[in-house]
């Protein structure tokens, strides 16, 4: 018995164009995936210096609003400073010429300026050493004390810490210290 008959007009394979389309696609997809590849390779620490930055900003304020309110302020706090018997320190009084180590106080943290950051002793923090840290305290505009709720603007001063990273990026926290 004979095999059976091939039929010739069947081709098999793909032709040229198939295959240059096919080639195209796979280039386009290709550097696709190349380019999602480099954009995460770039930004994968980013995640560790935020986290780091945020430790900074917890220690530093935690540190400050331990403090008392204000040089005026007793301790305990009461009665609050800005009464008629005890009022609030100047802005221009925030600078009373202590040293850290002497902070007792949210005012006398303006102007801190910390490269790299420090505990309260003056250690340098390990593992921070690109980093810097910059306080500043101010008393809130009338507009601010109004949205903040309280009654005059020497009754909340505004802590903004901005901490810079080695990579020359900078993150401004605030936080509002109220006087009671």
């Amino acid at each position: 018995m004979l095999p059976p008959a091939v039929n010739i007009d069947r081709a098999h394979g793909f032709t040229l164009v198939e295959l240059i389309a096919t080639i195209a696609i796979l280039a386009i997809a290709a550097i696709g995936i190349s380019s999602a590849l480099a954009f995460a390779m770039r930004h994968q620490a980013d995640s560790m210096t935020d986290a780091k930055v945020v430790a900074l900003v917890q220690a530093y304020s935690d540190e400050i609003m331990a403090k008392r309110y204000d040089e005026n302020t007793p301790l305990g706090g009461l009665p609050a400073c800005s009464t008629a018997t005890t009022p609030c320190s100047s802005a221009a009084a925030f600078d009373d010429g202590e040293t850290r180590a002497d902070y007792d106080d949210v005012d006398d943290f303006d102007g801190l300026d910390d490269a790299p950051p420090r505990q309260l002793d003056g250690t340098p923090l390990t593992d921070y050493a690109s980093y810097r840290v910059q306080v500043n305290v101010r008393y809130p505009t009338p507009a601010q004390a109004s949205t903040l709720g309280v009654a005059s603007s020497t009754d909340a001063k505004i802590v903004d810490i901005v901490v810079s990273d080695g990579s020359g990026s900078q993150q401004t926290f605030s936080v509002v210290r109220a006087n009671f």
